[in-house]
């Protein structure tokens, strides 16, 4: 679970409910009446490639994967966040296995990043990168940033992160007011430590992301430079140009009226001090009357006149219909298509991707043997395909499929 600044803390009750970002011009509202219960994988994507991770011995559950040169390299956070794996060649070459809070260690794994320049992978400790050999795994130091890290990623020359510069990380009196701190999405040369030096792409208040996700930069990679401002309205935007942010699509989930006095509260800049907490809370008032919350969106991808991503969300009293983990956001030439579940005829399990290689989707299809097979519909060539490459897998060993969405 993601850390949250310790300034935060008096105000964690809220983490739960759903924030804003500051959002002009139109977006597009879904509804359960717009949404599929589930979609043939087969029929919405394509490109598709089957890739047996290979390994002496039995690999670790495999949560999100970041991909570099065309996956060839690719680091992989466990599914218990305690280490990282290295594939070259989707082969098990090494793994970074030091958590702790000794020298040399790290006290958590939420994001990560890999520097081919300096052979170096990057893990972020609060204010800190915590730096390894990318091929030893030896540890190379500690290096420190001024800002309070939420994620960070090398994408070519440059950095991205994401924070709270230090000095402006908690919410400051000013006479009689309370200032509100900002976090931003910076831009940054590769080796730069001071990230005031660094391009802000974006900034926004922390009651924004206090109550609600963050900017996604684990699926960002050189070709597909794009990330989500989650909010009241949610945007998916590009960074093509390395110097702002472009949004390339706006959406809301579920048709909760958001009124202009609580979308002013949650952009304040500064407020009252003998205000502040009665601001707080109408905000929880508020927000406690939706019924559909975007917790995060994940995934996303910009590949030409295709955008994907798929959504965390909470509803209430089935304001979507059926529970399900995520939804799937599928839009190509102006049509949006979202799905609950994505299936490939023949497999028991869904499909989730959890991590990206240039504009393709990575998921992991674990191998459960004869619990793989779905016999009430007839096995589809791709899912025959998959469950091949499975039986030849040492130690129950898993495979991970790339496609695109047409």
């Amino acid at each position: 679970m993601r850390k949250s600044p310790l300034f935060l803390s008096a105000l964690s009750v809220l983490a739960v409910l759903v924030g804003c970002s500051s959002h002009s011009g139109d977006y597009e509202t879904i509804t359960m009446a717009d949404i599929d219960e589930e979609a043939d994988l087969t029929e919405i994507a394509c490109d598709f490639r089957i890739h047996p991770l290979k390994c002496d011995g039995p690999l670790d559950g495999i949560g999100g994967i970041k991909s570099w040169d065309d996956g060839s390299v690719m680091l992989a956070r466990t599914n218990d966040d305690r280490k990282i794996l290295r594939f070259d060649n989707y082969k098990l070459t090494s793994v970074l296995d030091r958590l702790g809070r000794g020298p040399g260690e790290y006290y958590f794994i939420e994001d990560f990043s890999y520097d081919k320049v300096n052979n170096c992978i990057y893990i972020e400790n609060d204010s800190n990168l915590v730096t390894y050999d990318a091929t030893t795994m030896e540890f190379k130091g500690k290096q420190r940033v001024n800002i309070s890290l939420q994620n960070c990623l090398n994408v070519g020359d440059k950095m991205l992160y994401y924070g709270y510069y230090l000095g402006e990380n908690g919410f400051r009196q000013d006479g009689d007011s309370i200032i509100i701190p900002f976090e931003s999405l910076i831009l940054v040369d590769r080796d730069e430590r001071d990230l005031r030096k660094g391009v802000v792409l974006y900034q926004e208040s922390g009651l924004q992301r206090l109550l609600m996700g963050y900017p996604e930069l684990f699926f960002v990679n050189p070709k597909n430079y794009s990330t989500c401002l989650t909010g009241f309205v949610n945007r998916i935007v590009t960074f093509n140009d390395l110097e702002k942010v472009t949004e390339v699509y706006s959406f809301k989930v579920g048709n909760d009226a958001v009124s202009a006095d609580l979308e002013a509260l949650i952009e304040a800049r500064k407020m009252g001090k003998d205000d502040f907490n009665g601001t707080i809370t109408k905000l929880v008032e508020g927000l406690d009357g939706f019924n559909v919350f975007v917790r995060n969106v994940y995934n996303i991808m910009v590949d030409g006149n295709t955008i994907s991503f798929r959504v965390a969300y909470t509803a209430k009293n089935e304001a979507l219909g059926p529970y399900s983990q995520y939804l799937y956001f599928v839009r190509t030439d102006d049509k949006t298509k979202v799905y609950k579940h994505l299936r490939i005829p023949g497999l028991s399990r869904d499909i989730d991707p959890t991590g990206a290689n240039g504009n393709h989707q990575i998921a992991i299809i674990e191998n459960l043997g004869d619990l793989a097979i779905d016999e009430s519909v007839p096995m589809s060539p791709l899912a025959q395909q998959i469950i091949d490459e499975l039986k030849k897998q040492n130690d129950d060993n898993p495979v991970m499929l790339e496609f695109r969405f047409k």
